[in-house]
């Protein structure tokens, strides 16, 4: 049991000998407790940088370029790690920003519309990065198909001379792309969800105290 649910408990047992606490001394510690967490997300997100960052210099060599040149995605590719830099680094500013302005905070009102931001932000946050996934995955995927000749050997010859690829083939890619999504999902989950569920608790305690006032 934590300093707070002590408070709570202590504040709740009507009959105790022990002086009852009181309304400002819970906020003090809800209070505390979210400054606390907000700051782990904040360092959640610059783990995060340092592991893409570190992925990054490890997978991408000589002959992965050569590769992507083949399938006319060097650009892409560069365009998208910029691009992954960019907003990563945004949101790693508003979470600093948030952590920054909560520990202002001095009502009730003003750190629940806080917790609720916060959440909001990683929450459309974790969502952009796994659409952004999904859509560059199907991108790849269809510049192998027109210029990878490895796929060539997949490839269905109609009698007017023309090629398609087989709907089963691609339902298999993208039932894969999907699982990896999932995958991704779940490391989000893992990064940020234990934060995110007690902010949510915070946020119902201090409704309570609202209701009290």
């Amino acid at each position: 049991m934590d300093e707070l649910d002590f408070l709570k408990k202590d504040w709740k047992r009507q009959e105790a000998d022990l002086p009852k606490v009181s309304v400002d001394t819970i906020y003090k510690m809800i209070h505390k407790r979210s400054s606390s967490l907000m700051k782990w997300i904040l360092y959640v997100s610059i783990f995060e940088f340092v592991l893409w960052t570190i992925l990054n210099i490890t997978t991408v060599n000589a002959e992965t370029l050569e590769t992507l040149r083949q399938i006319h995605l060097y650009e892409f590719e560069i365009i998208g790690i910029v691009l992954q830099y960019a907003v990563l680094g945004i949101f790693i500013y508003l979470f600093y920003k948030n952590y920054r302005e909560v520990q202002t905070t001095d009502n009730t009102k003003h750190l629940m519309s806080r917790i609720l931001k916060v959440r909001r932000t990683v929450n459309f946050y974790v969502a952009y990065n796994l659409i952004i996934f999904f859509i560059i995955g199907m991108v790849v995927f269809i510049a192998m198909l027109n210029f990878d000749p490895k796929f060539n050997d997949v490839m269905i010859q109609a009698e007017d001379g023309t090629q398609s690829m087989p709907l089963g083939f691609i339902a298999v890619f993208i039932v894969m792309l999907l699982v990896l999504v999932a995958l991704l999902w779940a490391f989000y989950k893992l990064l940020y969800g234990i934060l995110l569920r007690r902010l949510k608790r915070n946020y119902k305690e201090l409704s309570k105290l609202e209701m009290r006032d």
